[in-house]
């Protein structure tokens, strides 16, 4: 009952919105991301803040102009990405439309005794449409980190409930080592910022990245086969999700060097599509020596 709370309705007036908007054709979806993006600055000033500074970050070389412009591509993607987000949690059926092109699924197929599969995967604006496109493929778990808002939370849960055998909480280890214990595919994604807890630093676009250590440990411990998973918006409408495995043998038995491969692979990903990834996330917020300020300072 705490979800039809007064305080709630709020939230539920804007998942009625999303539900209408939502269902609407790809080319509407794709008028409205491009208005979002435009206007980006006004809707989403603080997002909009934080892409600016990681592209700064990330690609240092290009100018101003193409800074803006890449810029409002990434603001663009993104709000594309909510809306695919949407289109998968609220519509699940409108899937089966999507035209998908799918590279490598025969690194997730696996013999009766064989162990379980950590997909190691990114955030891109496509996380959640492209993985119930190739879960329908093959089924897998996806571990994933709780809203504060119960309804979000439902919300999301319900959503992906169409798509995956489970939803398990980042924090929850051990259920992930028992399900790849157990022979299942899980997906976990290591590319945002937890903190210095149970992190390394290990280069992303030139610069330290606080970057968790938990795929490292839960492979280890499980003996798991590992592949990486990427996604990409086309544009003819399409989608293509890709699955290869790590460029190197991992894991190591230095956290280091697998968190450095793991960065590696989602950099040679985002170079494919700069604009699809999630920007939007404080990825440098922890700093080798403390809280890194970059994020708090405020735009000319």
């Amino acid at each position: 009952m705490r979800l039809i709370h007064p305080r709630f309705w709020p939230t539920w007036i804007l998942l009625g919105i999303a539900f209408v908007v939502t269902a609407s054709s790809a080319v509407w979806r794709q008028r409205i991301a491009a208005l979002a993006g435009r206007y980006s600055g006004i809707l989403f000033p603080r997002r909009t803040h934080i892409a600016r500074t990681n592209l700064q970050l990330c690609f240092p070389d290009q100018t101003e102009q193409a800074l803006k412009q890449q810029l409002k591509d990434t603001m663009t993607s993104t709000a594309e990405g909510l809306l695919e987000t949407g289109l998968a949690w609220l519509h699940p059926k409108r899937l089966k439309h999507l035209e998908t092109e799918f590279e490598g699924l025969s690194h997730l197929e696996r013999q009766p005794g064989d162990p379980g599969i950590l997909i190691i995967g990114m955030h891109f604006a496509t996380l959640d449409l492209a993985g119930a496109l190739l879960s329908a493929q093959h089924p897998f778990h996806v571990m994933y980190k709780r809203n504060q808002n119960p309804v979000i939370e439902w919300v999301m849960r319900t959503g992906r409930a169409h798509h995956y055998p489970a939803a398990i909480d980042h924090t929850n280890i051990r259920r992930v080592i028992r399900a790849l214990d157990r022979g299942a595919a899980v997906w976990y994604a290591p590319d945002q910022d937890y903190g210095p807890q149970n992190a390394v630093f290990a280069p992303f676009f030139g610069h330290p990245a606080a970057t968790t250590t938990a795929a490292n440990r839960i492979a280890r411990i499980t003996g798991a086969k590992v592949v990486f998973l990427s996604h990409y918006r086309l544009n003819t409408g399409r989608y293509r999700i890709v699955i290869e495995p790590p460029s190197a043998p991992f894991p190591s038995k230095d956290d280091v060097q697998d968190s450095t491969l793991i960065n590696r692979h989602i950099e040679g990903a985002i170079r494919q599509a700069p604009e699809q990834y999630w920007w939007v996330h404080r990825r440098f917020k922890s700093a080798v020596d403390g809280r890194s300020n970059r994020y708090e300072q405020v735009e000319p």
